[in-house]
Formats: structure tokens, sequence, C-alpha cells
């Protein structure tokens, strides 16, 4: 074959082969900035959501820490022991509870006897008094109760149950009779001495409070 006669093909290929990596360049910088902005305003837009969720997840938590800290405050701790129909069991666990040195309260509720043994601040402080019922096989259970802070006899009562000094009232001392005077005392005693939580001297007061503010 004849070069002269090949030489015009050749030139057109390499002029056809210039132009399409030419047009490749052209076509490729025309794409990647598309492409570009693209996640570059992507990248940022998505890292605030994600901060917004944590903080609203950390709002969250802490409404929720909020919530548990004031349900404790307003909460206190019974050791509650049983309901009976018939007072003579009543009479029956009283002699297993001398025993073990604990005093108890009992509350008639639907015309059946529940019995319980201490109140407490705390489920903790409890826990010996539970183990100790539980060898002498006693049925019981840490009950938590919810007190409100609106009424007087039983604010003044969770103060004392959490061993709060406090100071009472005219008011509130008006609402005792001549016969409730007794219980007076044992606010006035719990407000101003200093007693183990779980003393017999202070959950006689304590239980007999309770169950005056029950009845």
């Amino acid at each position: 074959m004849n070069f002269k006669t090949i030489q015009p093909l050749i030139l057109l290929t390499l002029i056809f082969t210039m132009l399409g990596l030419s047009f490749g360049k052209l076509l490729d910088n025309f794409l990647v900035p598309t492409q570009g902005p693209t996640a570059t305003v992507g990248g940022p837009n998505d890292q605030p959501q994600e901060l917004e969720k944590s903080k609203d997840v950390e709002a969250e938590e802490g409404q929720s820490d909020a919530s548990e800290s004031t349900t404790a405050e307003n909460e206190i701790y019974v050791m509650q022991l049983g309901v009976y129909e018939t007072y003579d069991n009543v009479l029956s666990l009283a002699g297993e509870l001398k025993q073990l040195g604990y005093n108890y309260g009992i509350l008639k509720v639907d015309g059946k006897y529940s019995v319980f043994s201490h109140v407490s601040g705390t489920k903790e402080s409890l826990a010996p008094v539970q183990e100790a019922l539980k060898e002498k096989q006693i049925n019981c259970f840490i009950k938590a109760v919810e007190v409100s802070t609106d009424d007087l006899k039983w604010n003044y009562f969770l103060q004392a149950v959490k061993q709060k000094p406090f100071e009472m009232t005219g008011d509130f001392i008006q609402t005792f009779t001549d016969d409730e005077m007794h219980i007076w005392g044992y606010y006035v005693t719990l407000s101003t001495a200093s007693f183990d939580a779980l003393s017999t001297e202070r959950q006689k007061m304590l239980l007999e409070i309770y169950q005056w503010l029950n009845g």
C-alpha cells in the first residue's frame, strides 16, 4: 500500500482522536462541578440535623430524670407484711414481730387488716428488714407511697420520714384535736430529735402517725 495514499486517512484519524479526547475532558469538567456542590451542600445539612436530634434526646432524658427526681422527693416506703381477714391472724403475726423487736401498724381496708412494720425515706434502708422478715418466713414487700405535699399533715409527715428538720406553723397545730395531741407530740419529737432511721422509738411514732393519716 502506497504511504502517500493512506496519509490523509492517518491525518483524519489523528484529528478525530484529538477531538474525542478534547470533548471528553470538556464533558468531565462539566459534570464534576455539578456533583461536587451537591455533596458539599448535603454534608453540612445532615450534620446539624443529627445534632438537633441529639439535643432533643438529651432534653427528653433531662425531663425524665427531673420527673423521677420529683417523684422520689414525694415518695416514702412502707414495709407491707400482708392483708388478713381475721384479727387472730394479725395477733399471730404480731407475736413474730415482737420476737424480732419490731413495732407494727394496722389499717382496716374493705373489712380486711393490712399490716405494716416500717416506714422509711429510702427503699435501700428497708432491705435488711425485708431480709430478716423473710428469714422468719414472713411474707412482705416494700411498698412505695407517693405523698401529697398539698396536705399539711402529709407534708410534715414526709419531712419527718425523710428526717428533714422542720418548724410547725400555727395552722398545722390547730388541725389537732385534744385526743390527737399525742400525735402532735410525735411530730414535735421527730422534727427536733435525731434518731437512727430504723430505731424502735422512731418507727413507733412514724407508724402511729401513718395509721392516723390513713384513718
